[in-house]
């Protein structure tokens, strides 16, 4: 897989990036959430993140580590995310859950949890690709509460816009083959894509 760490610890990042170049991934390394997202945005082929949720400027906080994964999942909703984080308190976790972590590892952690944590998202990964190539359906996680009418129409849109940007990511932002595949006109198409604020990524 190729793997983005997320992780401003200096002495931290080299050890997680000798683990995964050990495993046979190739490895990409971010320090900070800006340059993280850019990265995602501009590299469809990173499938996993390591994910440490105290990130500049507030690293004792989880807030900037929370607003990227929820970020880099609505961008690519294929992305699995493992959270690898010192901040373990009740807040965090619901903050991991509500925005589609696939795992959580605690620091300090071992190795083989990080192994197993990684292998776990590779056999999601690759099963979804296949389920995705026979046209089978794919349950889609959805943060918004659906137990009132506003909230039910939060979760319509928050599904819509997830779709759009894994058929978009898929397709390699190609507008044509996305509408195609949504069964939608490119007009329709480009009415979400001005709702939703989803830009080509930079070349």
């Amino acid at each position: 897989m190729r793997i983005l760490i997320v992780e401003d610890d200096i002495s931290l990042r080299p050890l997680e990036r000798d683990l995964l170049e050990n495993m046979g991934h190739e490895v990409d390394e971010a320090t900070n959430a800006i340059d993280a997202m850019a990265m995602i945005k501009g590299d469809p082929d990173i499938e996993l993140v390591l994910l440490d949720l105290g990130l500049p400027p507030a690293p004792q906080d989880i807030t900037e580590g929370i607003r990227f994964l929820n970020e880099a999942r609505m961008w690519n909703g294929n992305l699995k995310v493992i959270i690898v984080s010192g901040q373990s308190h009740e807040d965090a976790l619901i903050g991991c859950i509500e925005g589609g972590a696939f795992d959580v590892v605690s620091k300090p952690f071992k190795r083989q949890q990080v192994e197993a944590a990684i292998e776990r998202a590779m056999l999601f990964s690759r099963t979804e690709k296949t389920m995705r190539t026979q046209n089978r359906k794919i349950p889609v996680t959805v943060v918004a509460d659906a137990s009132t009418e506003e909230g039910l129409k939060l979760a319509r849109e928050e599904v819509v816009e997830r779709l759009i940007r894994t058929v978009l990511t898929e397709t390699g932002f190609n507008v044509s083959e996305t509408a195609r595949r949504l069964n939608v006109t490119r007009e329709y198409l480009y009415y979400y894509l001005k709702k939703y604020q989803i830009d080509r990524p930079a070349e």
